[in-house]
């Protein structure tokens, strides 16, 4: 079972945390998770992983990694550039990429960006990232302009044990096993003496005033050239972030498998990828 190593990356004006499993001196292959998540969500397939140096990522505005300054939002772009910043940083040229629903649709705008940079790429139960149509934008930016005054003043309220937390996220929206939820959670909350509250920027939950629209999410993923891997769960997210540009991906294994949403935390699928994964060498 592979040993954890966990160290602070400066890349780019931010501190990134990141978890390192495999070998130290493998073929680099770096872990993105999904919204809200953190780099618990790989600590499954970390430990399966032998061959590779497989480096889950704590994405800025989450887990340890810093937040974003007050008056700048989260957009997918932006962490497009966190992650070229990130492999710079580390001394890498090339590297692959997994990535975890909102995770995979920042490894595939990076992919098809840099295309010389990135050999293969895994994709979990993601692809393209949410987007506004042309024809709705004006509203939906006006909507989503009132949705952040109402919201931006909202303080969470702090969960009263670790526990309770842990059985908030087992059966969130996207359920995981109790195990699961231990590992998110306790690299997703700090203690404090009014209970535990996130270590996630709170901005995260604010609605996006600009998004990507389809045909230029569809112009990312034609550029794709590398060996791409498309994990989808039964019961997954594939109607909105997969199958409208699984069409587009040419040449793509795509592998359907019996789970959710987080169906990479399940240990048998954690050690079918990994293994997927240590193949890459």
């Amino acid at each position: 079972m592979s040993q954890c190593r966990e160290y602070l990356v400066s890349a780019g004006g931010y501190n990134i945390a990141v978890t390192e499993y495999g070998n130290p001196k493998g073929r680099p292959v770096l872990a993105l998770h999904g919204w809200l998540d953190n780099a618990a969500s790989f600590y499954a397939l970390g430990e399966f992983i032998s061959e590779v140096r497989f480096i889950a990522v704590d994405l800025v505005g989450h887990g340890h990694s810093d937040h974003r300054p007050a008056e700048m939002p989260y957009y997918i772009w932006d962490n497009v550039t966190d992650l070229y910043r990130l492999i710079s940083a580390l001394g890498l040229e090339q590297v692959d990429l997994i990535g975890h629903s909102m995770g995979a649709s920042i490894a595939i705008m990076f992919a098809a960006s840099f295309p010389q940079r990135v050999d293969n790429l895994m994709f979990i139960d993601g692809l393209g990232p949410l987007f506004y149509e042309a024809d709705t934008l004006p509203m939906d930016f006006s909507d989503a302009i009132t949705k952040r005054e109402r919201m931006i003043s909202r303080v969470l309220k702090p969960y009263g044990s670790f526990d309770v937390a842990v059985e908030a996220r087992a059966n969130g929206r996207w359920p995981v096993s109790k195990t699961a939820a231990e590992k998110l959670m306790a690299r997703g909350l700090t203690h404090t003496d009014k209970g535990y509250i996130w270590n996630n920027d709170p901005k995260l939950l604010l609605p996006s005033l600009i998004r990507l629209s389809p045909e230029q999410i569809r112009s990312f993923i034609r550029k794709v050239k590398s060996n791409a891997i498309v994990i989808i769960g039964e019961t997954g997210a594939r109607d909105s972030i997969i199958d409208p540009w699984l069409d587009d991906l040419t040449d793509a294994e795509v592998i359907e498998l019996e789970g959710g949403h987080h169906l990479h935390l399940d240990l048998p699928i954690a050690q079918l990828l990994a293994g997927k994964v240590d193949r890459w060498c």
